[in-house]
């Protein structure tokens, strides 16, 4: 009996200090990481937990906030052009067009990289990455159907600015955006040329 006991008391502790630490390091997160200024310890702690605030998502722009806070909703579509003249859009993931799980664990990230990593004249290895991936996507589903070879991606930002009031009236929280504005960012010309490089070992 005393056993088991014991055993139930460890496990009430152990349960209470998991449920502490959890708490303790999610709210030192967001408390260090929303600090205007941090010390050396604060970018050391935050150094240190990096990869779990990635994955949780625990961080939060200053730009969310006032006395400027972000007011623009954006997004990005890509133009597909077809070497028979034929074209499409890929549209990159975002959460109003999520549904599920994958919206609430990956849809808020999909709109951070469109919105603030997928600028005009920035980041071009980023825009390089994309543009080779959507490659590949559409072209193994081409390779499924129509087996059609893309000639051109062009990608367009659409953007749509939320006036505060007075100058525009109040916008009921929830309501999505009904009018974008757009702008093309970034054209790719994609190559399916494959080259060939053969080494010679005849020197003497």
């Amino acid at each position: 009996m005393k056993l088991k006991e014991d055993l139930k008391f460890i496990f009430r502790q152990g349960k209470k200090i998991l449920i502490m630490t959890f708490f303790t390091l999610n709210v030192g997160i967001m408390v260090v990481d929303g600090l205007p200024d941090q010390s050396t310890l604060g970018e050391r702690f935050i150094s240190a937990v990096r990869r779990y605030q990635a994955l949780v998502m625990l961080y939060q722009p200053w730009a969310m906030f006032a006395p400027n806070p972000m007011n623009t909703n954006a997004h990005i579509e890509a133009d597909l052009i077809f070497e028979d003249g034929s074209t499409g859009v890929w549209k990159m993931p975002r959460p109003t067009i999520m549904q599920g799980p994958r919206k609430v664990l990956t849809g808020d990230r999909y709109r951070l990289f469109g919105q603030e990593t997928l600028l005009p004249k920035e980041n071009e290895l980023v825009w390089f990455d994309v543009s080779r991936f959507i490659t590949r996507e559409v072209m193994e589903a081409e390779a499924q159907g129509k087996n059609r070879i893309l000639k051109e991606v062009i990608f367009k930002r659409y953007q749509s600015r939320v006036r505060p009031p007075p100058e525009a009236p109040l916008i009921p929280h929830g309501t999505l955006s009904s009018k974008y504005d757009s702008e093309t960012l970034f054209v790719y010309k994609p190559t399916f040329e494959r080259i060939r490089h053969e080494a010679k070992n005849d020197h003497p």
